[in-house]
């Protein structure tokens, strides 16, 4: 039931895994420990379904003119059935839950997420619902949610101290994907990378005696929202 049962995300330590819980009640989350016997020390999520609070009313029409919001930055001004997303740092004391704010069916929590509504109530879309939430996780988890090619991997793992999720699970478990120069050339021509081949010279072709070219950059500049996904 929408508002009444939510989803809860218990993270584990440094993020990197996680316990999904179904249809926990919303008023009863300060006891999430007591009633489940799952710890939630390195945070949270709560995913519950939300309308917007002037969606219906006493004679109100539900499809008033300008109803409806279309781009990801009017997200938390839908009024359509959507996703709304609470993290928390800590489990919610039963004093916040009790006294939390006027028309909040939540206490307030250390970052909130709207995923914009959509008629067909299918958030899949690429920019509008996915980045959006990659990059409010991304905040949440204080890491990079990208995914990258076995050279920035390697990179990565050279340079920082810290490597990417998708570096830990792939790269450093001998999986990856290497940047050929047909992948590269795919991506130039779908629109998610950069084309960083000289004027004049046509891709993959490779300079005087047959000597191959050094590979272009590893690690993309981000220049669109495309440039992300």
């Amino acid at each position: 039931m929408f508002s009444v049962l939510a989803d809860v995300i218990l993270l584990k330590e440094n993020a990197t895994a996680f316990e999904y819980l179904q249809e926990f009640p919303m008023q009863m989350l300060a006891q999430l420990e007591t009633l489940t016997g799952r710890k939630a020390r390195y945070g949270l999520f709560v995913i519950n379904m939300e309308y917007g609070k002037n969606y219906s009313g006493p004679d109100k029409d539900v499809f008033f003119y300008d109803r409806s919001v279309g781009h990801m930055k009017d997200a938390w001004q839908s009024n359509f059935l959507h996703p709304v997303i609470y993290y928390y740092r800590h489990l919610p004391t039963e004093q916040e839950v009790r006294f939390r704010p006027a028309d909040w069916l939540l206490p307030r929590p250390t970052a909130i997420h709207h995923i914009v509504e959509d008629f067909l109530t299918d958030w899949t879309a690429p920019v509008g619902h996915i980045l959006p939430l990659r990059r409010f996780l991304e905040n949440c988890l204080d890491t990079d949610l990208r995914n990258f090619y076995a050279e920035s991997c390697f990179l990565f793992a050279l340079t920082r101290q810290k490597l990417p999720p998708f570096c830990q699970q792939g790269y450093l478990r001998m999986q990856g994907l290497v940047g050929t120069e047909p992948l590269r050339q795919h991506g130039v021509e779908s629109g998610l990378l950069r084309d960083f081949t000289p004027t004049g010279q046509q891709p993959g072709h490779q300079g005087p005696a047959a000597h191959p070219q050094a590979p272009g950059p590893t690690v993309q500049h981000i220049d669109n929202k495309k440039h992300e996904l």
